[in-house]
């Protein structure tokens, strides 16, 4: 990160791989902050998250068919916090082998909460401001959850297919919930409808796992394998133009 002294409308330049780019940093929020990514020309980055479970491909009760991948391209431009976010924690592994903790059909799909307890401890005590939402929500959009201003930390939610245009529109309303990202191929059928949904949603709104308690220390060794053994997991997540770089080539 570089801080930069410097006042609205100002235009940079620099440098990126030999081209000259120029960039005007976006309105800043409420407390004076602007952020950007500086990606050069780089449209996207693509995200590829690989789930635990593999089931026949026949398989007709739910749960994951096939070789099963969330394929998820960050614009680095519509949320440049939260996208610089979710790549950071992707490349420190963060995300390999969370739950899929909060999955509801023609809703939402929440994970983020780390196997790993230090890992969990650690990123939620570093909390991000929040961005300007800049585009409407579609299904398989992708969002930071939060709990009110400037709370967001790791825990993301991916738009379901088939969700109705009112809770489209109703996403967004909370400053916290903004698209920095997109699960290709968001539709009926596709590896989003085929994750493990039989728990519903989570407390006060159903019987599903519990936030609270997957941030226990016993979360993932007790509560969630001995309560929702079904649950599906990430693998493995991480940048695909990055695989097989070491850390110094990896940062954007």
């Amino acid at each position: 990160y570089i801080d930069v002294q410097t006042f609205v409308g100002h235009e940079f330049s620099y440098d990126l791989n030999g081209i000259r780019n120029y960039y005007t940093p976006p309105e800043p929020n409420a407390l004076g902050h602007q952020f950007a990514i500086l990606a050069g020309e780089t449209p996207s980055i693509h995200v590829r998250c690989h789930l635990q479970r593999e089931l026949d491909t026949t398989e007709s009760e739910g749960g994951l068919v096939g070789s099963s991948a969330l394929e998820i391209t960050v614009q680095p431009y519509w949320a440049p916090r939260g996208a610089s976010r979710f790549l950071e924690l992707v490349r420190a592994k963060y995300y390999d082998g969370v739950a899929l903790h909060r999955v509801v059909p023609q809703f939402l799909t929440q994970f983020g909460i780390a196997k790993d307890v230090e890992q969990r401890v650690e990123w939620d005590e570093r909390p991000i401001v929040d961005d300007f939402e800049t585009t409407d929500f579609q299904p398989g959009y992708v969002s930071f959850a939060g709990s009110g201003h400037d709370s967001r930390t790791t825990e993301i939610f991916i738009v379901m297919p088939g969700t109705d245009q009112e809770q489209l529109d109703y996403f967004g309303t909370n400053s916290w919930e903004t698209p920095f990202a997109v699960v290709d191929m968001a539709v009926e059928g596709s590896v989003l409808s085929k994750i493990h949904d039989g728990y519903g949603d989570m407390p006060p709104w159903g019987n599903g796992p519990d936030s609270d308690r997957i941030y226990d220390e016993d979360g993932y060794t007790t509560y969630l394998p001995e309560n929702f053994p079904k649950l599906d997991y990430i693998d493995r997540c991480y940048v695909v133009e990055e695989e097989g770089m070491d850390d110094t080539e990896a940062e954007l």
